[in-house]
């Protein structure tokens, strides 16, 4: 399994040994929970193999359909070729979100109360690159809440499962208020750090 932070800059590469770009972040299926793309920015000189112009500052970003990475290690390698990778790039109004937007969101419980916010997103790249959990970043007043309730020191960070999320919008919405979050902490042992 990995996060965000783990596949970030990685270099992209072709299946005939062609560096199209490094990793820029990747698109996410809040719905379903899936990685449908991840976004490469493009290195200067690939641009009109992939049917772009060159930009005069910065760097053109594009979206590579998910399926078609055949691995993630040191590099993140592509199953195509340079002259392929046109035909797999993911237009970028059909991409939901990005994983980079979800981690600036607050997150709340059901019941409207601010929990702290997304500091992590968790995929698996060799299971169809579902999204399982979500690192957050609790908030002071949720540390304390949750001291009170445990009586102990609680971790500044902590991971929930995908299915324990009940919406995203502005915010990410829990299935889960300050009460079902100690119980979930406590049956889950889910804390990190």
């Amino acid at each position: 399994m990995s996060g965000l932070q783990d596949i970030m800059g990685k270099e992209v590469i072709t299946s005939d040994a062609i560096i199209i770009g490094t990793v820029d972040g990747v698109g996410v299926d809040t719905d379903n929970w899936k990685v449908p793309a991840i976004r490469v920015n493009v290195r200067k000189g690939n641009e009109a193999a992939l049917g772009m112009k060159q930009k005069f500052l910065g760097t053109q970003k594009v979206f590579v359909a998910t399926p078609q990475v055949s691995s993630v290690s040191d590099n993140v390698t592509l199953a195509v070729k340079m002259d392929q990778v046109r035909e797999v790039l993911v237009d970028e109004k059909k991409v939901q979100t990005t994983a980079t937007t979800l981690l600036k969101k607050k997150v709340v419980g059901q019941d409207g109360k601010e929990i702290g916010y997304m500091d992590n997103v968790h995929f698996d790249a060799t299971r169809g690159w579902e999204v399982s959990k979500l690192d957050i970043k609790l908030g002071k007043t949720t540390k304390q809440a949750l001291e009170a309730k445990k009586g102990v020191a609680p971790s500044s960070q902590v991971s929930i499962q995908t299915k324990d999320v009940k919406t995203v919008g502005d915010m990410v919405m829990l299935r889960l208020d300050m009460d079902g979050l100690k119980d979930y902490l406590d049956s889950r042992q889910v804390l990190k750090k």
